[in-house]
């Protein structure tokens, strides 16, 4: 039996968790397979990851989340 991990969608925040870190990240791409592209900084790459290592954030309508480049200036 196939285990089910949530699936996410673009532009949506989570929670990456690798051992006792977590790390903010936002959905940059759906790959498939339970797989997503996921931006972890103010950079434009991200890294494939799998839907094991992330989790929904339940009260995402409380935080407006906004990137920063370098110069603490908003990125989209």
């Amino acid at each position: 039996m196939k285990e089910e991990f949530p699936q996410y969608k673009e532009g949506e925040a989570v929670i990456y968790q690798n051992g006792d870190r977590f790390e903010l990240g936002i959905v940059k791409r759906v790959c498939g397979d339970d797989e997503y592209f996921i931006n972890y900084h103010t950079g434009d790459t991200a890294a494939r990851t799998h839907a094991r290592h992330l989790h929904k954030i339940a009260n995402r309508y409380a935080f407006h989340v906004i990137r920063l480049d370098p110069d603490d200036n908003e990125r989209r």
